[in-house]
């Protein structure tokens, strides 16, 4: 059942922060979203920033009561900061499918495209692009949406963890590189997709998959960026 407590907020007026400000909440929230600890250095290689203009805005969202900075430099957010970020991954996210849903924007697209939109998306407008779309649950990628998505996710694992002969649906795939999504595109890796893995080679660095009857062959660095779940908990 979806969480209906986060759509409620929906369309709330957003606080005075800077879009600036927004990018580092996001990348921040994306990154604890894939369980990955977040510190200053990985942080600047994620905003594309040097490590001394990261550390000058994370000391800027800590005195704004967004951020909170541990004695190892590790990075949280405050329960204020994951609100404002939340809802700027949302709009990003909605707008995501605004983008291949409604205008037939290609999928590899999509992403960059977004980030035009994350900023300029008013809460009024956010609440009918949301029900325009039909209130999905995830973004194309799979990611699910702050507010819209199910409250317990289903369990997933990396596509490198499954062992050989076994079948997985795919759940998610990386948004940022969009060569790799044109590769996706064209074999058809895409969330929903049944897949068989048939071969994981570590002495070759791959693992081999059939997908609609088409072998397809990954880096065992890309199979651990793309996120598969069990064929019967798919839902919708």
């Amino acid at each position: 059942m979806a969480d209906e407590t986060p759509r409620a907020n929906l369309g709330e007026p957003r606080p005075e922060v800077s879009a600036v400000a927004e990018n580092y909440l996001q990348a921040i929230y994306k990154l604890s979203e894939r369980g990955i600890q977040v510190f200053p250095t990985p942080l600047a290689e994620t905003v594309g920033v040097s490590v001394a203009t990261a550390v000058g805005m994370l000391r800027r969202l800590t005195r704004q009561g967004l951020i909170s900075v541990a004695q190892s430099k590790e990075i949280s957010l405050t329960a204020k900061g994951r609100a404002v970020a939340a809802a700027v991954v949302r709009r990003h996210r909605l707008a995501e499918r605004m983008l291949t849903q409604l205008l037939g924007v290609d999928w590899h697209l999509a992403h960059e495209e977004a980030h035009r939109f994350e900023h300029a998306i008013s809460p009024h407008v956010e609440e009918k692009l949301a029900a325009a779309l039909g209130h999905p649950k995830t973004c194309p990628f799979g990611h699910p949406i702050p507010g819209l998505a199910d409250a317990t996710p289903s369990p997933v694992r990396l596509l490198s963890q499954v062992p050989e002969g076994e079948t997985a649906v795919v759940e998610r795939v990386p948004e940022e590189d969009h060569r790799l999504l044109e590769f996706f595109d064209r074999c058809g890796l895409k969330p929903g997709a049944t897949l068989r893995v048939t071969e994981v080679a570590p002495f070759k660095g791959t693992v081999t998959a059939v997908l609609d009857s088409r072998q397809v062959v990954l880096g065992l660095d890309v199979a651990a960026k793309v996120m598969v779940g069990a064929p019967s908990q798919r839902k919708g």
